[in-house]
This record gives C-alpha cells, structure tokens and sequence, in this order.
C-alpha cells in the first residue's frame, strides 16, 4: 500500500529507500506514493520517525499532490503583477543604456 512521506523540519531531508535509491525532500514537501516495502526495516526512516524529522501518512484524496501542482502554485503565488504605467511614462522610446564615466 502507498505511503506518503512529510517532511517537518526546515531543512532539506534526504532518506535512503530500501530499493537503494535516494529521496529528497525539502522543507514541507510531501512525495506520495512510496511502497510501503521501501520504508519496512529502514533504520534511517525510523530515526527520522523519532526525531520527528518525518511524518509517514496514508494518502487521501485530498492531500495528494504532485511536483508539478506544487510547481504550478508556487509560480501562481510568485506571479509578476504588473499596474498600467501613467500617461507621459512612456519608456519603450528611450535607450536603456548608461554612459559610464571617468573610468577611460
């Protein structure tokens, strides 16, 4: 059955899987659907456990989410907003470029 993993700690995580392979988390972010035969036995994951580094839950509907959903609201939250510029601050015919003095 698939577990998820939490991270809790405000740190990078990194818990080495039964399967040999590495899982990185950052701070708050959950990966979903990890076998449960990849955390069986796995020293390291119970230090974590008692430490309360980790947090190893069932995942419901509701609390799944991806990379690419994180991904996506972290852009939305970080989107540029732009205000329309006032009349007369027109900058689009001006050049951008700065003289550089004294250093000739």
């Amino acid at each position: 059955m698939p577990v998820a993993i939490r991270n809790l700690s405000s740190t990078p995580v990194f818990i080495p899987l039964n399967s040999g392979t590495n899982l990185r988390l950052s701070p708050g972010e959950v990966a979903d659907q990890i076998p449960d035969v990849e955390l069986q036995g796995n020293s390291k994951i119970e230090k974590l456990l008692s430490q309360r580094t980790i947090a190893v839950e069932k995942p419901t509907g509701s609390e799944k989410s991806t990379k690419s959903e994180k991904r996506a609201e972290s852009e939305e939250k970080s989107a540029v907003v732009t205000t329309p510029e006032a009349e007369g601050d027109d900058d689009s015919e001006k050049p951008r470029t700065r003289e550089r003095r004294g250093t000739r």
